[in-house]
């Protein structure tokens, strides 16, 4: 078996999901509250009751097994005809694993979204030209695929991003990103107008390029 008791504990709860986690937590209490351990931490018998008490009716049995043979969680210390009693490998590590929030997987999504994006480089970017005297006809055609293609995307994100405690920190960095865009595209704009205005008053000079 790969990897300490904790991470095995980590990779069943991922597999089996709540009702691993309602039977290990059973089986830790009556551990716990174990004063006698000369047969194990707990029995089958008790842990049943116990999970009864939650409202978990089914047989804990195939998962037992899997904790037993699949993961190494606990092994048997005593079986018979009417008994069956197991002990932790290490119950410090297993209260660990149950410990550790498992994420959601939609904030998962949306973090693995956000770190598609690389917003960091955006930001950059954004900030380069919003501080160039003068944006150039590469900065600008730049500028057009970030607004027409990268914030798409960016706005998709902060739509889902906003709703949730645990990614706000990536919605307050979509809206430094879109304060910065409206910012070069407000300076994009006073350019055009400023060139604009330069070629009706200089009627000779060659009119410059503008973005289409």
């Amino acid at each position: 078996m790969i990897g300490g008791v904790r991470d095995r504990t980590t990779e069943a709860l991922l597999r089996f999901g709540e009702r691993c986690k309602l039977i290990l937590k059973a089986a830790i209490s009556i551990a716990e509250s174990n004063d006698k351990k000369e047969l194990g931490d707990f029995d089958y018998k008790t842990l049943v009751e116990k999970l009864q008490e939650v409202g978990l009716d089914k047989d804990p049995k195939m998962i037992l097994r899997a904790l037993e043979r699949d993961y190494g969680i606990i092994e048997t210390t005593y079986k018979s005809a009417n008994q069956h009693w197991w002990r932790f490998i290490n119950i410090e590590e297993v209260k660990e694993a149950i410990g550790d929030e498992i994420e959601d997987p939609e904030i998962q999504l949306i973090k693995i979204q956000a770190n598609s994006l690389n917003l960091a480089e955006l930001e950059r970017k954004l900030r380069f030209m919003l501080n160039k005297p003068v944006l150039s006809e590469v900065d600008r055609a730049l500028f057009k695929k970030i607004a027409f293609d990268e914030l798409n995307y960016v706005m998709e994100v902060y739509r889902k991003a906003s709703m949730y405690e645990e990614t706000y920190d990536i919605a307050e960095k979509i809206k430094t990103i879109l304060a910065l865009a409206t910012k070069v595209s407000m300076k994009i704009g006073k350019n055009y107008v400023q060139n604009r205005v330069n070629d009706l008053v200089d009627p000779q000079k060659e009119p410059q390029a503008y973005l289409k």
